[in-house]
């Protein structure tokens, strides 16, 4: 009888085609650990990088593809395939499982109730006529958060909205586009409820000098609910900075010259969406009353530079949505960058993104309880 002494392949030095591709597969799967690392521990310390920030936009889809490179390290040391592999699909799950998992039930509603709605108008303009269909048939909605809203007071899309909303909505607030885009960006808020103290506020631009970042404004009023006031807000941000548009938006295509104009200023735009966050966060901050923070952050709410804003308020979807609510798609990928946030002294009941084909955005809506105030005796946080 012969005794044979187990031998572990040998994985190192690859050899051959699929040898290379299984090395390969396990350095970027070990890199891809690596990173999703370095963003929760961004992410648990509370700071922030730039590039940090931007990968973080896409954090489940790069958690996700390292996993799948990982299957192709096969007869790579079990090790280094099974730790960093488990690593990445626990970060995942721990993202993501509140939006799989069925949530527990909430108390009776013990006040009014405020149903908002945040959509992005956005740019192809055949849509506008499915958009106004859409918000006509919409009868349940209180107050309407209205992005890339074109044009003026005489023409554009402010005129056809005031035909076929203002019967339902009386009181609207508007702030123009600038005249240096065309007047194109233009915000909007759409209530049923009497809107007073209006006010438009410039948000910083931080170090990017020019383009849509340097044109965003926050367009702030109150509404009296009944017996209650609620502090409102549309604001639309800073979006990340891609190879293929200018500092405008508009599409450029891909050139040497656009990607090394990407790479220089990429950070710049990821400070200047978190220093807009961040002013928001003190605009909410300064409201005696409960505070809707609607419309396109251009950010997901597990971003890094979300989380100063996060600490002040609570993010509707995910407090009482579920599934992804993707609210915009680049080709296969879709992500969640409207939002509706709220303050202390309101309760989100229900968060939903609903499957229709109005824009290049999907609305997002919530159900919004007015909690009652606390009492003389209580500290209020």
């Amino acid at each position: 009888m012969i005794n044979r002494v187990y031998r572990p392949r040998k994985w190192f030095p690859p050899q051959g085609v699929m040898g290379w591709i299984a090395f390969l597969a396990a350095i970027v799967l070990i890199l891809a650990a690596a990173v999703d690392a370095g963003l929760w521990y961004l992410r648990v310390e509370g700071k922030f990088a730039s590039k940090a920030s931007f990968l973080s936009h896409f954090w489940p889809y790069f958690s996700l593809g390292g996993c799948l490179v990982g299957l192709l390290a096969r007869g790579v040391s079990n090790v280094l395939r099974s730790v960093p592999t488990a690593w990445l699909l626990a970060s995942l799950a721990m993202q993501h499982a509140g939006m799989v998992f069925p949530r527990g039930s909430l108390p009776p509603v013990s006040g009014p109730v405020i149903r908002v709605m945040t959509l992005n108008l956005g740019s192809p303009e055949g849509l506008r006529g499915e958009a106004m269909s859409y918000l006509r048939e919409r009868r349940d909605i209180d107050v309407l958060f209205l992005q890339e809203v074109h044009g003026d007071e005489q023409a554009g899309d402010r005129p056809r909205i005031n035909q076929t909303l203002r019967s339902r909505y009386p009181h609207a607030v508007w702030r123009e586009g600038p005249e240096s885009t065309g007047k194109r960006f233009g915000m909007a808020i759409l209530s049923r409820f009497p809107l007073r103290e209006v006010e438009i506020i410039p948000l910083p631009a931080g170090p990017v000098p020019g383009g849509v970042c340097a044109q965003a404004d926050a367009l702030v009023a109150k509404a009296q609910v009944g017996e209650r006031t609620v502090r409102v807000a549309n604001a639309h941000l800073c979006p990340p900075r891609v190879p293929w548009k200018d500092v405008w938006s508009r599409d450029v295509g891909l050139s040497f010259e656009s990607l090394l104009d990407w790479l220089t200023t990429l950070r710049l735009y990821e400070y200047s969406r978190r220093s807009q966050l961040i002013y928001l966060r003190l605009i909410a901050e300064g409201s005696e009353e409960p505070f809707i923070l609607g419309g396109t952050l251009n950010t997901t709410s597990k971003s890094l530079d979300v989380l100063r804003l996060a600490q002040r308020l609570h993010n509707a979807f995910d407090a009482s949505g579920s599934g992804f609510g993707f609210t915009y798609y680049a080709g296969p990928f879709g992500g969640r960058i409207d939002h509706i946030y709220h303050s202390g002294g309101l309760l989100a009941r229900n968060a939903t993104v609903p499957p229709v084909e109005v824009s290049d955005h999907q609305p997002m809506e919530a159900t919004l309880e007015i909690l009652p105030p606390l009492g003389p005796d209580r500290p209020r946080f």
